[in-house]
């Protein structure tokens, strides 16, 4: 598969998970608290997981799968697998915008050092598989 291709389906692995991870806060954020450790927080688990966001949620990061197989069956997963730090900023700028969150300066950092780090993967990794 050309890189362009394997490239775009990284993408899309990397935005439905994204937008798994929003789905599923918000899900949690109608069911509320899953309690604590014991039979109850087994029974509250199940029933969460059956909430239309949560199963949203879940959805999306199986169907993500698909995608990051395609990814894998091209690349080498020391080059791939860094990838998806490209996720944690986009969790971040989409909880910002879904949930009003706010983002600490030292927080900004850590995502700056993540995606130097992705950067440099990219510019000297190799991506044949």
């Amino acid at each position: 598969m050309r890189p362009f291709m394997v490239a775009l389906f990284l993408l899309i692995a990397i935005t439905l998970g994204a937008f798994g991870q929003i789905s599923l806060k918000h899900g949690m954020k109608q069911f509320g608290p899953l309690g604590q450790p014991g039979a109850g927080l087994v029974s509250n688990l199940l029933r969460a997981v059956f909430t239309p966001y949560v199963l949203l949620g879940l959805s999306l990061y199986a169907i993500s799968s698909g995608f990051w197989l395609v990814v894998l069956s091209s690349w080498q997963l020391s080059y791939a697998y860094p990838m998806i730090a490209t996720n944690y900023l986009l969790v971040v700028l989409l909880s910002r915008v879904f949930f009003k969150e706010q983002v600490m300066p030292l927080q900004w950092a850590g995502i700056l050092l993540m995606v130097t780090g992705l950067v440099l993967v990219a510019s000297y990794g190799v991506s044949k598989g």
